[in-house]
């Protein structure tokens, strides 16, 4: 994905975000639904499960135990990979904490770098990132290349043309505006960028995506929407995400885009009388052709 890590993006991470219960039950879903179709497969031999842009693990654990529920922990061997350093020794270590004893290795790498880190995976995962990645066919491709045949792939995301609830632009559109206007009124020095192209802005139909993945080595694509209630706090915590920042407030230097973003949630919400806001996941699981 080319994402630079820096010791100030380390301060803006994904993980607060994470941790909420709505963010790890439509994780759960999703990571249930794709395993099930490992779980149908008879055999003792090893079942290799691939988490790329594992950031701090949550989608990780969430592997582990639907394969500890399933009590096929003694034969997984889940990989982890992200490209940032930091990221990783999080997620080694959430992990190590939660004591199931599970095989599990973090290595540090993009999506370019899967063939080279493993091959014939029984499972893949890419969740909550694909947005993010600006050719998604050569993505999945590369997905495809590390699964075994008939290997299963999930992915998903909250970043797409169709993940806006209907009546709910609003809510964006004036989160926004007042994050500009407190930027405005308490440091008139600083300009948004015009220039900046947020990559989390390049999203594509659920549509598109069920094509995408067949051109790039997929079949029998299984979609499905989940919808989900996002708390005020919870876009709070998602406004200190680095990225999602530099997407909302391109050119903002990250300290002042997350006190703006954080100010003006519950401003937005105040004003138009919401405790929380509706978000629509796309849920994609699919087949190795």
């Amino acid at each position: 994905m080319g994402l630079i890590e820096t010791d100030e993006t380390n301060l803006y991470t994904f993980e607060p975000f994470a941790s909420h219960a709505f963010y790890t039950d439509v994780n759960r879903a999703l990571v249930q639904q794709t395993l099930a179709h490992l779980i149908k497969r008879p055999g003792d031999t090893t079942l290799t499960i691939v988490d790329m842009a594992c950031g701090t693990g949550a989608v990780t654990r969430l592997i582990a135990e639907e394969m500890a529920r399933q009590q096929l922990l003694a034969r997984t061997h889940i990989i982890g990979v992200d490209p940032s350093a930091e990221a990783l020794r999080r997620a080694q270590k959430g992990m190590e904490e939660m004591g199931l004893g599970v095989k599990a290795d973090f290595v540090q790498g993009e999506a370019e770098d899967l063939p080279k880190l493993v091959q014939n995976a029984d499972a893949a995962f890419f969740c909550n990132a694909i947005h993010l990645v600006p050719d998604k066919l050569v993505a999945f491709k590369q997905m495809a290349t590390i699964l075994a045949p008939n290997g299963v792939f999930g992915c998903n995301s909250a970043f797409y043309d169709g993940t806006y609830v209907p009546g709910t632009e609003r809510f964006y559109r004036l989160w926004t505006r007042r994050a500009v206007s407190w930027l405005k009124q308490e440091h008139p020095e600083v300009r948004l960028s015009r220039e900046a192209k947020a990559m989390a802005m390049q999203w594509l139909t659920r549509e598109e995506y069920i094509d995408t993945l067949k051109q790039g080595g997929f079949a029998d694509v299984e979609t499905h929407n989940s919808n989900v209630l996002i708390s005020l706090d919870g876009w709070r915590d998602l406004g200190q995400y680095w990225l999602f920042i530099e997407g909302a407030l391109p050119g903002i230097p990250l300290a002042l885009g997350a006190k703006a973003l954080e100010v003006s949630v519950y401003q937005a919400g105040q004003e138009l009388n919401l405790t929380e806001v509706p978000r629509t996941w796309l849920q994609m699981v699919a087949l190795k052709s």
